[in-house]
């Protein structure tokens, strides 16, 4: 990832756990619907996630963001 940005913000516990809940809900719709989308009907389930990550940045950013909320609120414990 030679074009690659890291950011850094310090949010309080409450907002990070909301913004996590809303990522993982935002994630979740998109993925179910383009889970059936007519692009992805051929593909064998287990590559249709990684095809639609590849295809979707968002989805690809979203993935990323939640992993590292996730982490940091585990390791704030």
């Amino acid at each position: 990832m030679g074009d690659a940005m890291k950011i850094d913000t310090q949010l309080p516990r409450n907002q990070a756990e909301a913004l996590l809940a809303n990522l993982r809900e935002q994630y979740r719709l998109s993925l179910n619907e383009l889970w059936y989308a007519d692009r992805y009907r051929y593909v064998p389930n287990e590559d249709r996630h990684n095809q639609i990550l590849a295809n979707t940045p968002v989805m690809a950013a979203q993935k990323r963001l939640i992993g590292a909320i996730s982490h940091s609120l585990k390791a704030v414990k």
